[in-house]
């Protein structure tokens, strides 16, 4: 073995032995660099993704919310409907109501509120519901509905004036509430919500039929004809349209 090779081997292991330290140095500071911005916690982003959490599970409640009322609803409305197809509501037609005048020798004039009778159970859930959903237009329309076949007609006006502060320019509301005003005398505001319902929606013949019933009752033959005509070119074969004949 010569000295010199021997003295070339130890220098090129030291060599080695320094280009190793550096890499692992440089190695290092990269990790350093890199990993904090790889891994570092921000407040904003964790803030963002805990209100989008936040908003997704309320969105998720209101939609459960809303089709548990949606089912309220749909089961009240059919037990007013089943009540209306047997009430005396007077001469004007309710929206939604029953599809044929009703008979006064057989009509259902209003019971009061007995316990057990199906107008007591329908105020009741209606009642219910409207507590928890407070200002839902559709369970005031109802409620008023409701009172109409009851007999109980200012009651009705509120709730039909509950609901029209949701939805004031709602044909059908507008024409339930001139049913009830005409009810109870207030001949101008019967007339005005008539008038606001056809605004709304000319193909609400129910409001067609009523203000034609109110011009005929004050007198007005020629208003009263005016509208009888307009209402049977577009319902010319209902047990409705055979009264207005």
């Amino acid at each position: 073995r010569c000295p010199s090779c021997l003295a070339e081997l130890i220098a090129a292991k030291a060599e080695l032995d320094e280009m190793a330290a550096e890499g692992s140095s440089e190695l290092a500071a990269r990790t350093r660099s890199e990993e904090p911005r790889r891994f570092r916690f921000s407040p904003l982003a964790a803030s963002l993704s805990l209100a989008a959490a936040v908003v997704c599970a309320g969105a998720i409640f209101l939609s459960i919310r809303s089709a548990a009322l949606d089912r309220e609803v749909a089961s009240a409305r059919g037990n007013v409907s089943r009540i209306l197809a047997t009430a005396d509501i007077g001469l004007m037609r309710l929206s939604g109501g029953p599809e044929r005048p009703v008979s006064r020798s057989v009509a259902y004039r209003g019971a009061g509120e007995r316990a057990g009778d199906a107008f007591g159970r329908a105020e009741e859930t209606l009642k219910a519901a409207l507590a928890k959903h407070r200002n839902d237009w559709r369970l005031c329309a109802l409620l008023g509905d409701l009172y109409m076949a009851d007999n109980q007609i200012e009651r009705a006006e509120i709730y039909y004036d509950q609901a029209l502060a949701v939805k004031p320019t709602d044909a059908r509301l507008l024409n339930s509430r001139a049913a009830a005003a005409y009810r109870l005398g207030k001949f101008d505001r019967s007339r005005r919500d008539l008038e606001s319902a056809l605004a709304a929606d000319s193909s609400r013949i129910e409001a067609l039929y009523n203000l034609a019933v109110r011009h005929r009752e004050i007198g007005d033959r020629t208003n009263a004809a005016r509208y009888f005509d307009s209402y049977l070119r577009r319902d010319a074969s209902s047990p409705w349209a055979e009264r207005a004949k």
